[in-house]
C-alpha cells in the first residue's frame, strides 16, 4: 500500500471515530438524567403502608418517563427509612450528595420526617411529605423547603371528632396512644377534641413503640367503665390492643381511631377481633371519582404484592405535583427552581387539586370514615352500619 493511501485510510478513520465520539455526546445528551429521591418505610412494621407508597410513587414517575414529555430521564432514588430517624437521616444524608437532585418526598412518620427536614433545609433541596402527619412539620421556619400534600393529625383527627362525640355523642372515652411522636401528635390532638366538648376521659395510656403485651391496658379500659377506646396509634399498637380487648372480652364497646390502622395487616386479627373497628382516612373514597377509579386500575394492574393503603394516593399524588414543578422549570430544572415550583403549583390529581398556604400545608383536606366490616374496610357510608343493617356500635 502507498503512503498517501495509508494516510487517506488514517484519515478517514479518525473521521469515522471522531464521528462515533459525537454521536456518543448526542446520546449522552439525549439521555440526561434529573434525580428525585423518596424516603419510606419500605420494611419493618410500617412496610405495608410504605411499600405501597413507594408503588405508587415510582409508577406515577414511570408513567411520565414514558410519556416522552420531558427531555430528560426521572431517576429516584430510593430510601427505606426503616421508621427509624437515624436510618432516615443517613437516606436523606445520601440523597442531598447525589449530583442532580432536585427534589425529594418521603415519610410517613412523623419522628424520621422531622429528624431529616434540617438535612434538606441545609443542602436547600425542596422535600414534599406524602405521609407524615405531625402539624409543626409544616412551619414558618421550613418553608419554603419544606411542603406537605397529606393532612395533618389535627385536620384528620377533626372528622372522627365530629362523628364519635357529636353525631354518635359517645362520652365515657380512654385514650390510648404509643410515646412516638406520631402516637402523641393524635393522642394530644383528640384529647384536645374532648377537651373543646368539656369531656375528661375516664382514663389514659401511652405505652412504649415496641409494646406486643397489652393486657394491662386492657384490664384498665375495662375498669374504667368506658363506653369508648380511642387509639391514636399505628397498626402494630391498634391491632394487638382491639385484639386482646376481645380476647378479654371486651366487645360491646367503640374502638375507633386514626389512619395509621388502616392497614390490611389489622385485618390479620381475624374478622371477629377486627369487626366495627371505625377509623378515619385522608382523601376521598377513590371509587366514586373517574379519577380514583382509573388509579386503582393502574395500580392493580402492575401485579403489587401491597394493597392500596390509606396514603398510598397521597405518594402518588407527591409524584404528580413533583411532576408538575418538573416541568414547570423547563429543560434544565434545578432544586432552587424547583423549590418555586413545588411551593407555587396547582396540581390537580386523583384527589382533587392541591395548592399550598404560606407554611407549605395542603389546602386540598379530605377525609372520610372507615368500618371493619366481616373481615375488610368499608366506606361508614356505605357499611350496613351506616345504612341500619347492623344495630349500632358497641357501647354507650
Amino acid at each position: 500500500m502507498s503512503r498517501k493511501l495509508k494516510l487517506l485510510c488514517v484519515f478517514l478513520l479518525s473521521l469515522f471515530v471522531a464521528g462515533l465520539m459525537i454521536g456518543d455526546s448526542s446520546v449522552e445528551a439525549a439521555e440526561s438524567v434529573v434525580k428525585i429521591g423518596f424516603l419510606g418505610p419500605i420494611t419493618g412494621s410500617d412496610a405495608a403502608e410504605g411499600a405501597a407508597a413507594r408503588n405508587a410513587f415510582m409508577l406515577a414517575i414511570s408513567e411520565a418517563n414514558k410519556s416522552g414529555e420531558f427531555p430528560f430521564k426521572i431517576e429516584v432514588i430510593e430510601v427505606d427509612d426503616q421508621s427509624t430517624e437515624n436510618v432516615a437521616v443517613a437516606g436523606a444524608q445520601e440523597i442531598v450528595s447525589e449530583s442532580g437532585v432536585v427534589a425529594a418526598s418521603g415519610f410517613w412518620n412523623s419522628g424520621p420526617a422531622a429528624a431529616s427536614i434540617p438535612v434538606f433545609k441545609e443542602a436547600e433541596i425542596p422535600l414534599l411529605i406524602w405521609g407524615a402527619i405531625r402539624e409543626s412539620l409544616t412551619n414558618e421556619e421550613n418553608v419554603p423547603y419544606i411542603t406537605r400534600s397529606a393532612p395533618t393529625d389535627k385536620q384528620e383527627n377533626i372528622p372522627l371528632a365530629i362523628k364519635v362525640l357529636d353525631e354518635m355523642a359517645y362520652k365515657d372515652w380512654f385514650i390510648v396512644s404509643d410515646v412516638s411522636s406520631y402516637g402523641s401528635g393524635n393522642f394530644n390532638a383528640f384529647k384536645a377534641e374532648l377537651s373543646a366538648r368539656k369531656i375528661t376521659p375516664l382514663g389514659e395510656e401511652q405505652v412504649p413503640e415496641d409494646t406486643t403485651d397489652l393486657n394491662a391496658v386492657v384490664q384498665k379500659i375495662k375498669a374504667s367503665g368506658a363506653k369508648a377506646v380511642y387509639c391514636g396509634s399505628t397498626v402494630a399498637i391498634g391491632s394487638q390492643l382491639k385484639r386482646q380487648l376481645f380476647e378479654g372480652g371486651v366487645k360491646d364497646i367503640l374502638f375507633c381511631g386514626i389512619s395509621g390502622m388502616k392497614t390490611e395487616d389489622f385485618l390479620k386479627i381475624g374478622a371477629e377481633s377486627a369487626e366495627g373497628t371505625l377509623v378515619v382516612s385522608p382523601g376521598v373514597i377513590l371509587e366514586d371519582t373517574p379519577e380514583g377509579s382509573n388509579f386503582i386500575k393502574l395500580y392493580n394492574s402492575q401485579g403489587y404484592s401491597e394493597p392500596i393503603g390509606a396514603f398510598t394516593p397521597y405518594a402518588y399524588e407527591a409524584a404528580l405535583i413533583i411532576i408538575n414543578a418538573l416541568r414547570a422549570c423547563g429543560e434544565k430544572p434545578t432544586a432552587e427552581a424547583m423549590v418555586k415550583a413545588i411551593l407555587d403549583s396547582k396540581t390537580t390529581g386523583i384527589m382533587g387539586t392541591t395548592t399550598f398556604n404560606k407554611i407549605g400545608q395542603t389546602e386540598n383536606v379530605a377525609a372520610y370514615l372507615n368500618v371493619v366490616q366481616d373481615g375488610k374496610w368499608v366506606p361508614l357510608e356505605k357499611s350496613e352500619y351506616r345504612q341500619g343493617g347492623k344495630l349500632t356500635f358497641g357501647g354507650r
